[in-house]
């Protein structure tokens, strides 16, 4: 089984849209499953555990090869504005074995998916130091879920990346994993960095009338199971080998991707 390093490099991934873009529309009770704190969708990953696999597992269905984990407002930072802070820990945790735990799953029958924890920067008004060890934490539960591996979404012109990205390679070394640390960007390449995992929100039509678009990027995704569905056949379409069927795309757009922190 390669890693999710390896994948990178090989060949143009497809992700379905954020699992909070799906998480919203089901039905939810604020008190019941979100302790009360409405809008905090992380914390379905501890009450309703099963909709969120069950939400993974038809991304998987419908072709994705990374799941994003349910944790994009798990920081410390952001649940402590819901009185959640002491449980940033076990949220990041419970949304990565269930990201993990989806993709072992088909991993049994050939699959060859990854589940990718994700760290966001929502902007919160904090030092340096203070990003550095909410990232730790974070990422601690991401690594102890079993991610393959972790990705920092930071907004390129706030220069909060490094503090992440120490938090993050702080907490690798104390769980001794050996997942890949991403910067991640919907926006360009992260503070300048080309090494990055880069992603394009795209549908199968737009991809299909400007095959073009897909160039520098190396994860691409539509905004639900059905846009991931057609992309993954268009990306078969493009493939001239049949056996790998994302590779050759993947050259023809000149698609470059390496992980910024390697173990």
């Amino acid at each position: 089984m390669r890693s999710l390093s390896e994948a990178i490099g090989r060949r143009l991934l497809v992700a379905d849209a954020p699992i909070e873009n799906q998480l919203i529309d089901a039905p939810i009770d604020p008190e019941r499953d979100l302790f009360g704190a409405e809008g905090c969708l992380a914390v379905l990953s501890l009450t309703r555990a099963s909709l969120v696999r069950a939400t993974h597992e038809a991304q998987l269905r419908a072709g994705a090869d990374i799941l994003r984990t349910n944790t994009d407002g798990a920081s410390p930072l952001e649940l402590r504005r819901f009185g959640l802070g002491d449980d940033a820990f076990a949220i990041n945790c419970g949304a990565a074995r269930l990201a993990a735990e989806a993709v072992a799953a088909t991993r049994e029958t050939g699959g060859h998916s990854f589940a990718l924890g994700m760290v966001r920067d929502l902007g919160w008004e904090a030092t340096a130091r203070e990003l550095e060890d909410a990232a730790a934490l974070q990422a601690s539960g991401l690594f102890a879920g079993g991610v393959d591996g972790v990705a920092i979404d930071v907004a390129s012109q706030r220069g909060r990346a490094p503090a992440f990205l120490r938090g993050a390679t702080r907490a690798r070394a104390q769980a001794r994993s050996a997942a890949g640390i991403y910067l991640f960007s919907d926006h360009g390449a992260p503070e300048g960095n080309d090494r990055a995992l880069r992603y394009l929100q795209i549908s199968a039509e737009e991809a299909r009338a400007t095959p073009s678009r897909l160039r520098g990027f190396n994860l691409i995704g539509g905004r639900g199971c059905e846009d991931t569905a057609a992309l993954v056949e268009l990306l078969r379409e493009f493939a001239t080998d049949g056996a790998g069927p994302y590779c050759e795309a993947a050259r023809r757009c000149s698609i470059r991707s390496d992980p910024i922190a390697s173990p």
